[in-house]
């Protein structure tokens, strides 16, 4: 009898250890912002999401981060969208400005979590606030309005915050250009007309110019030039979660 209640015991701690596990998966080759493994978003939904995150992100440098999940399995939101941060190593190394947003849609649970960097702009009661916000969307399981919800608050929030600093590009001015190429070619064409040089190169330079010119356009029309999040950023600068 004692070994049987010992052993009902045991199966129930294992039962409820395992229930309090959630794997977080492996990070991808290439991380985008949005993350839905709860299938509650439309591809549309995703790639506009997306788009604006991305670009948000080559703005600012801050990477906001969206996890979407079917269940939580027991454990803590904070906690898993704080870790979920550090393994996929979302925001900056140095800045430490990576955003976590985590869905769970079985348990009707959402967690902000920031890293180091965004705590002093992002603090508990603007995320508490942000969630507030949210939940009565949530409510009518208007996922996609949501989180863009949150985004565009946390946009607000964090205005003017991080900005890539541009540098200067130097321009050469399109008349000196012209002035150079006009005097190149009116030289190359005197040397042509007192057969110095084959009047063949000119040909040959004109044509490769136009060549050159017409394939370094079109090789950068559909570039993709997002190489994905996970610069290494450290979490556990505070946050909040809430139920709707």
């Amino acid at each position: 009898m004692r070994k049987t209640i010992q052993l009902i015991i045991l199966i129930f701690l294992y039962t409820n250890l395992a229930k309090g596990q959630f794997n977080i998966p492996e990070a991808p080759r290439k991380i985008y912002p949005v993350q839905d493994y709860a299938g509650v978003l439309s591809k549309k939904q995703i790639e506009k999401l997306n788009q604006k995150l991305v670009s948000y992100y080559k703005i600012t440098s801050t990477e906001i981060f969206i996890s979407i999940i079917q269940d939580l399995h027991g454990e803590d939101p904070n906690f898993l969208a704080a870790q979920w941060g550090e393994k996929w190593k979302i925001g900056s190394l140095h800045k430490n400005n990576g955003i976590v947003i985590l869905l769970s849609v079985n348990d009707r649970k959402i967690s902000i979590q920031n890293g180091y960097g965004i705590e002093p702009y992002l603090t508990d009661f603007l995320t508490t606030r942000i969630i507030e916000k949210a939940k009565p969307i949530l409510k009518k399981n208007l996922y996609y309005l949501a989180i863009d919800s949150c985004i565009q608050e946390i946009f607000q929030i964090l205005q003017n915050q991080y900005h890539h600093k541009k540098q200067k590009k130097k321009v050469f001015p399109m008349w000196n250009l012209f002035i150079c190429m006009s005097v190149f070619f009116v030289m190359l064409f005197f040397l042509c007309r007192k057969k110095i040089i084959d009047s063949s190169l000119l040909n040959t330079l004109l044509l490769t110019d136009f060549i050159f010119r017409n394939k370094n356009f079109h090789s950068h029309e559909n570039e993709d030039n997002f190489d994905g999040f996970g610069g290494g950023g450290n979490f556990g600068g505070g946050g909040s979660s809430g139920n709707w």
